[in-house]
């Protein structure tokens, strides 16, 4: 993960840290060294985390109440964390996954009734790749949005589609940019009108669908 930006109209874990706010159950999938579950605690949330290496995931567990080491696309918690969760976190995690739909399938019994999924996932129809496609390029990189880690690529209507085909309802969309730029906050207003070509990453809230 990424350090954290202090800019709020940027894509980084400040939004969500704002989002989920104090004294929450938090599952932070893919957590990585610990970054967004070191802040998280600062807020006196119980953080757990996921991470598939073992060395972050030892440095994370300086933060995090546990660390579940393993694949995400193949862990399983135990049974008592069923309906368990204030928040799961997906941050950057969804398109470095071969079937993202079925993980949120399986995670969705650990949130509470009430609870809430908190995803943030690169937009393909950033303005920026447009531009390089109309030239011919997509070549993948070390980041960004042709990360060579990325193996699902999503725009706005997709996005919001892996959530509500998979049960879950959302709340509240927003949009990050690529870099922390002057007056932000003007452009975000701006750019929220037309998150599909400004957006260089999408931040979805979202709440467990009734499926009785």
């Amino acid at each position: 993960m990424n350090n954290l930006n202090n800019n709020f109209f940027s894509p980084s874990h400040n939004k969500i840290i704002r989002l989920i706010g104090k004294q929450k159950k938090v599952l932070d999938v893919g957590c990585s060294d610990g970054n967004l579950s070191k802040n998280l605690r600062i807020n006196e949330c119980e953080v757990f985390g996921i991470e598939i290496n073992d060395k972050t995931a030892h440095l994370a567990k300086r933060y995090c109440q546990e660390v579940f080491v393993g694949d995400v696309e193949s862990i399983k918690l135990n049974s008592k964390y069923d309906n368990f969760f204030d928040f799961i976190v997906f941050a950057d995690v969804l398109e470095h996954l071969k079937e993202p739909a079925v993980v949120l399938r399986r995670f969705r019994k650990y949130l509470k009734d009430d609870g809430q999924l908190i995803v943030s996932i690169p937009n393909i129809a950033h303005w920026r790749m447009r531009l390089k496609l109309l030239f011919g390029n997509f070549e993948y990189e070390d980041q960004g949005l042709l990360d060579i880690g990325h193996l699902r690529f999503f725009n706005e209507k997709s996005a919001k589609k892996l959530l509500s085909d998979n049960g879950f309802e959302i709340s509240k969309f927003d949009i990050n940019f690529a870099d922390s730029l002057k007056y932000a906050n003007i452009l975000h207003s701006i750019g929220i009108r037309r998150p599909n070509f400004f957006g260089f990453q999408f931040l979805m809230v979202a709440k467990k669908k009734d499926l009785s």
